[in-house]
C-alpha cells in the first residue's frame, strides 16, 4: 500500500513566547479582514504585512520579538508534517510514505533535506529551484486562551510560488491514499486541485484535502466565500476533507461548524473533520448517499482530557500549538491506512461501502494533535523506530475509557 502527499512543506522559525497582548503586536494587528495584518490563530504572507506595517518585513519581525532570534527552526507544513506523523506511526507495516514536494537551492533548502533524512520516509520526491525556500515565522503566545497558546503565522512563499500540477508526475497517483495538504500556500497547485483530485479518482485512489488558512482568497475578495478549486468545485472527489474552524467556515460561506459540514457532505464530500482546538472536534460522514466511511451523523469529540491535565501538571514540559491540526491529519491518514491493511483493500473501488471507521480514526488524530502540545514545533523526531508511537498508545487508551464514561464510544 501506498500514500502519496503533495502540497505545503516549508522551515517553521517558531518565536516564543511572544506577547499578543503586548503594545508591538496591537500595532501590527488587522483592522479589517484581508488587510495584511496579523491575526492569531491565522496566516498572513510577509509582502502584505510588510505593506500593512509600513516597514522592512526584517525590521518588523525584530521589533515584534524584541530582537530575539527564533527558539527553533523546525521542519513545517500542513502536507509534510501530517505525512511524517503517517510514516512514523505506519513504521513496520507493508505501507509505504512518500512526499511530493518543491525547495529552493538555498542554505535553508539544505537544512531542509536533513530534517527530512531524520524521517522515516522511504522515498521523497523534491524538485529544487533556484531561488529561497519557503518558511513561516511562527509567532507564539503559551499564555493565549486561558494557558491553551495560540499561533499567529506570516508566511514567505519562496519557490512554492512556481510549483504546478505540470510538476506532479504521473506515478504520484498510483497510491492507495492520495493527499493534498495546505495547498492553498501553493497556489498554482491549488487552483488545480479539482483537476488532481480527479486524476486521483481515474488512478482509483483515496483522497484527502487538509485545508490551511487561504489568506490570497481573503486578500482578493475579504469576508467572502473561499474557492476550493478553480471553480469551486472540488468536493466531488474528496473523500475525507480535514480542517480548523476558520477554514471550514470561509470555504463553506457558513456561520458555523455543523452548517459547514453539511454545505460539505451536500457538496458531496465523502467525510469531514473539523479541529477547533481546545475545544474538540466534530466529525460526520455521507449518510444518504453511503460513501466508502461508515455511516456517522454529526457529532463532536472532546480533547483528551489525561494529555490536557498533563501539561496543567507539568507546565514545563509543554511545547507549543504549531502543528496540531497537521498531526491530526496524520493520526487520521495512518489509521486509515491500517484499517485498509486490516480489511486487505488497497484501491478505492475494492472497499466495501461503509467500511472506514470515521470516528476509530479521529480518536487516532485527536491523539496526535494533542501529543503535538508536548513538543516544539510540529515534527516530533524519534531516537529509535516506533518511539512516537508507542508513546502516543497509552493516551490513546486512557482517551477511549475516558469516551466510553461520557457515552460517546
Amino acid at each position: 500500500m501506498r500514500i502519496h502527499g503533495t502540497g505545503c512543506c516549508l522551515i517553521d522559525s517558531i518565536y516564543s513566547p511572544i506577547d499578543f497582548a503586548g503594545e508591538n503586536f496591537r500595532k501590527a494587528q488587522s483592522r479589517r479582514p484581508g488587510d495584511g495584518g496579523l491575526i492569531p490563530g491565522k496566516l498572513v504572507f510577509a509582502e502584505q504585512f510588510e505593506k500593512f506595517i509600513g516597514k522592512p518585513y526584517a525590521r518588523a519581525l525584530e521589533e515584534l520579538c524584541n530582537g530575539k532570534p527564533p527558539v527553533s527552526r523546525n521542519l513545517g507544513g500542513p502536507s509534510i508534517v501530517s505525512l511524517a506523523h503517517a510514516t512514523q506511526m505506519l513504521q513496520g507495516t507493508p505501507c509505504s510514505v512518500s512526499f511530493y514536494g518543491v525547495w529552493g537551492k538555498d542554505a535553508m533548502g539544505a537544512e531542509l533535506e536533513k530534517y527530512l533524512n531524520r524521517l522515516p520516509f522511504p522515498s521523497i520526491h523534491p524538485i529544487e529551484r533556484s531561488g529561497f525556500t519557503p518558511r513561516t515565522d511562527v509567532l507564539s503566545d503559551p499564555t493565549y486562551d486561558q494557558g491553551h497558546g495560540e499561533r499567529t503565522f506570516i508566511h514567505l512563499l519562496g519557490v512554492a510560488a512556481e510549483y504546478s500540477a505540470e510538476d506532479i508526475p504521473d506515478d504520484f497517483f498510483q497510491a492507495t491514499i492520495t493527499a493534498f495538504g495546505g495547498t492553498a500556500l501553493v497556489p498554482q497547485l491549488h487552483e488545480a486541485l479539482t483537476e488532481m483530485l480527479q486524476k486521483a479518482y481515474a488512478h482509483d485512489a483515496i483522497t484527502v484535502v487538509n485545508l490551511v488558512y487561504d489568506f490570497y482568497s481573503e486578500m482578493k475578495n475579504p469576508g467572502e466565500k473561499w474557492p476550493l478549486g478553480r471553480k469551486d468545485d472540488a468536493y466531488p472527489y474528496i473523500d475525507l476533507l480535514v480542517a480548523d474552524k476558520e477554514e471550514a467556515l470561509h470555504t463553506s460561506g457558513k456561520v458555523d461548524i455543523k452548517t459547514a459540514i453539511q454545505y460539505f457532505l451536500e457538496k458531496g464530500v465523502g467525510a469531514v473533520a473539523v479541529t477547533e482546538g481546545a475545544h474538540g472536534m466534530h466529525l460526520a460522514t455521507q449518510e444518504k448517499n453511503l460513501s466508502i466511511f461508515k455511516p456517522s451523523p454529526y457529532q463532536v469529540l472532546p480533547i483528551c482530557y489525561a494529555i490536557d491535565e498533563e501539561l496543567q501538571k507539568h507546565p514545563e514540559q509543554k511545547g507549543d500549538t504549531t502543528g496540531c491540526g497537521d498531526n491530526f491529519t496524520g493520526g487520521l491518514i495512518a489509521n486509515i491506512a491500517e484499517q485498509l491493511l486490516r480489511g486487505g483493500y488497497t484501491t478505492r473501488s475494492s472497499i466495501k461501502k461503509g467500511y472506514i471507521d470515521l470516528l476509530e480514526a479521529s480518536m487516532w488524530g485527536t491523539i496526535a494533535g494533542g501529543f503535538t502540545c508536548f513538543i516544539v514545533g510540529g515534527t516530533y523526531y524519534e531516537k529509535v523506530p516506533g518511539e512516537k508511537r508507542q508513546r502516543i498508545v497509552p493516551y490513546l487508551e486512557l482517551y477511549k475509557n475516558q469516551l466510553k464514561e461520557q457515552n460517546i464510544l
